[in-house]
């Protein structure tokens, strides 16, 4: 009896190979059983001129998407790494400009105090602002009285609810608005202060603002120069 192990060999995996239903059909696979099919087809009743060249249309057409999608492919990484230059030229020349961005952090500098901000969507009865450390523990609570819609400063002395005076460094903070009836409000933290410095970090700039690090997409505001 003939071998046939070559035959199975060219139209399917060999017994017992495990199949991936999820693999596409590729340029290559498309000519591989073309290809096939050519070497095996029946002298006496050959492929039809018709479906020969609709084959051939179809790989053709397979070709062209294939080219297209690598286009688009390089199109869009292309995009991406011109979008990338474009920020970190600009980040050099926001140096010295004061920017308003997504807060929910504050610096402690030497000087002994720092400035919280925040924006209210509506006036409020009373707000509350949590400090916590890095580790996520409470180091003060600063309670406001009624405030009007728009934005606010608090300061903080810097000091923890024992008035001990905290180390310099980075503190999260929390901010909540309260109505007269005790609900929650609509309240966002914010960052204000002056672009010091420019780091880049893989590529991407890194704004330095008032001692916190900040990407270009957290930017909500630039402020005019008192001169300009």
């Amino acid at each position: 009896m003939a071998d046939i192990s070559g035959v199975s060999s060219l139209y399917g995996p060999p017994q017992g190979a495990l199949r991936d239903p999820t693999r596409a059909l590729g340029r290559d696979d498309f000519l591989k059983l073309l290809t096939v099919q050519l070497q095996h087809q029946d002298p006496l009743s050959p492929v039809e001129n018709g479906d020969f060249i609709a084959q051939l249309a179809q790989f053709s057409s397979l070709e062209q998407l294939e080219s297209i999608n690598t286009n688009l492919q390089n199109s869009i990484d292309l995009d991406l790494i011109l979008t990338q230059v474009l920020n970190n030229t600009a980040a050099a020349g926001l140096i010295g400009k004061t920017v308003i961005a997504d807060g929910g952090a504050v610096y402690l500098d030497e000087s002994g105090s720092s400035e919280i901000h925040f924006d209210l969507a509506s006036a409020a009865d009373h707000v509350v602002i949590r400090i916590t450390d890095e580790s996520g523990a409470l180091v003060q609570t600063l309670r406001e009285g009624s405030l009007s819609e728009g934005r606010h400063q608090v300061t903080w002395n810097g000091e923890d609810a024992q008035g001990n005076r905290r180390s310099e460094g980075a503190y999260k903070v929390e901010i909540e608005a309260y109505d007269p009836e005790d609900n929650l409000m609509d309240v966002t933290s914010l960052l204000v202060g002056e672009i010091t410095g420019v780091r880049f970090e893989n590529g991407e700039a890194r704004l330095l603002v008032a001692g916190l690090e900040l990407g270009i997409g957290e930017i909500l505001e630039i402020l005019a120069q008192a001169d300009e």
